[in-house]
Formats: C-alpha cells, sequence, structure tokens
C-alpha cells in the first residue's frame, strides 16, 4: 500500500486543539462524489487473509438475486488480531489453505468501493468484522442514548427493530446537537510540520477519551459540553455520499496505532493485491469459520 505513508498526518500527532461543532446538520442530504469519499478512506488499514499468491482468501454463498448463483464475499478485520485469530483457525481447520496463507493490509476504500459496487450486481460481497470489545462499547453508548434497548434478551432499536451490529467509529460531539466536534493539529509529515484541521472518528473508543482527556487537562474549556458519541460506518458512509457540505471532506477514520504500525511495516515489502483492484481474484473458497454468510454488504 503506497499510499500508507501518507497516515502520518494521523499517526504523527504533534498537538491538536478541540474546536467547535464542525457540521451545521449531521446528516443533511445533497451529494458528495463516491470517488472523494474513498479517497478518504485509501489512507485507512484494514486486514485481510491471502494465500501465498497475495490473492485474498474468499467464501461463497447464495446470490441474493439468483438462489442458482454464488456471490462471492471479500473478508475484511477491523483488527489485525481478529484476522490473526481467523488466520489460526483456518490453519487448524484447512491446513493446507492455512500453511501458506498470511494476513496482509489492506485499504478500506477497497472494502467500501466492493460494497457499493454489490449493490448493483451482488457477484461480489464484502465482510467487514470489527473488533467485539469496540462494538460492545458502542452497545453500552447506544443504550445509554436510548437508540438501542434490550428486551427479552434481544437488542433493538428504539423503533422496536433488530439491531443488526456494525463496524463502531466514535467521535467528540456537541452535547446538545450531537454534531462532531473538529480538531485542529500540528501534524509532522515527512519531516516537516504543518496545521491540518480535520474531524477524527475512532476505531478505538478508549484511544478518542485519551485524547479528550489530555485535552481536557490542558484546556478544559475546549471539551466543555461535549461527549463521545458512536455512528456506524456504513451510516458514516452513506452521509459523506449524500452531503456536499465542505467540511465532510474534514473527516477522518482513526485507526489504531498498532493497525498503522502493521500495515506499515507491511507496506515495504508486501505485494499483496489491493482489495479495489480484486472484483475477481482467483482465490481459494475459505471455510465459513467467520459466520459470513448471512449478507454480501454487511458491516458487522
Amino acid at each position: 500500500m503506497k499510499r500508507l505513508a501518507h497516515l502520518g498526518v494521523l499517526a504523527g500527532l504533534v498537538s491538536s486543539l478541540w474546536l467547535a461543532p464542525a457540521i451545521g446538520r449531521y446528516g443533511t442530504a445533497t451529494a458528495l462524489p463516491e470517488e472523494q469519499v474513498l479517497q478518504i478512506l485509501n489512507n485507512v488499514p484494514v486486514f485481510m487473509i491471502t494465500n501465498d499468491k497475495g490473492e485474498p482468501l474468499t467464501f461463497e454463498i447464495p446470490n441474493p438475486q439468483d438462489q442458482n448463483k454464488k456471490t462471492q464475499v471479500f473478508t475484511f478485520f477491523i483488527s489485525q488480531k481478529d484476522a490473526e485469530g481467523a488466520l489460526n483457525a483456518i490453519k487448524t481447520q484447512r491446513p493446507e489453505i492455512g500453511g501458506v496463507a498470511r494476513i496482509s493490509a489492506a485499504a478500506l476504500s477497497g472494502a467500501v468501493k466492493i460494497a457499493l459496487e454489490s449493490r448493483k450486481n451482488p457477484v461480489v460481497g464484502v465482510d467487514i468484522i470489527p473488533s467485539k470489545p469496540q462494538l460492545e462499547a458502542a452497545v453500552n453508548l447506544l443504550k445509554q442514548s436510548g437508540d438501542l434497548v434490550e428486551r427479552d434478551g434481544k437488542i433493538l432499536t428504539k423503533e422496536g427493530k433488530p439491531f443488526r451490529g456494525g463496524t463502531p467509529l466514535f467521535f467528540l460531539a456537541d452535547s446538545k446537537t450531537g454534531n462532531p466536534i473538529a480538531v485542529e493539529a500540528q501534524v509532522r509529515e515527512n519531516g516537516q510540520t504543518r496545521t491540518q484541521r480535520f474531524i477524527p472518528f475512532y476505531f478505538d473508543k478508549m484511544q478518542l477519551q485519551r485524547e479528550v482527556d489530555q485535552a481536557r487537562q490542558q484546556r478544559p474549556e475546549l471539551v466543555k459540553d461535549t461527549g463521545i458519541r458512536v455512528v456506524m460506518l456504513d451510516n458514516l458512509v452513506a452521509t459523506m455520499l449524500s452531503t456536499n457540505d465542505p467540511v465532510a471532506g474534514q473527516i477522518q477514520l482513526v485507526q489504531t496505532p498498532e493497525a498503522i504500525q502493521f500495515a506499515l511495516q507491511q507496506s515495504g515489502g508486501n505485494n499483496a493485491q489491493r482489495p479495489n483492484q480484486a472484483n475477481q481474484p482467483a482465490s481459494p473458497q475459505r471455510p465459513n469459520q467467520q459466520g459470513g454468510g448471512q449478507g454480501t454488504n454487511r458491516n458487522r
């Protein structure tokens, strides 16, 4: 992933200043080019399991439009540790495949592109697997806000519909409006320091909490009347695709330092196929140990 060098923008923060709410009406619908959204996601590392040729291991499910056909599903992991766990399971269940398989960094833009394409042509699909602890943290937040309720052991939305999960992203928001708070930061990239304004959404709640605690100690007035909220990745992408508010272009997804470091270590010598170039790879069918056969555009 050549563009992983640009992750220094988010990984090398020198200092940051939490500012006022950045979006007047979060979720306002108009239009933002898909290309721009994918570009924003292009520097966000996620992880795949690939074979010895660098081709993603996939699995097949019945095509939702034609049960006589198959849909090839690509699996992406938000956490490299979850990818390692899945790889170990494959080594146990299918040693002939797992013995030559490895974990490869990929761009989140590739996963989202496949998901968008699958809406038009479900020949391919995508399964994005979130970190379980982060999903649990998200559920707790949504219960506290009243957006989720638990009835008879089932988690439901406030409208009474089953909660379908997703990949949670945590952000600092204005307590009254719920609008995300922007950050103005001094970032170091290629040995140079510059100022950048962006709206960070974190995959790890505790990572955001540490940032907020540090800001509160230094400038308590900057984070007054704010709180941590959560949005699912698919909802955020849908918002980015449906708004022309210029501040939407300032959205940045912040991976964990561990994930960034893992991806950067691979970027020097890993020639694995980029996911957004892998619409039709000749890859073996993966054992369905991830439970991914429930949909072709799923953000669990």
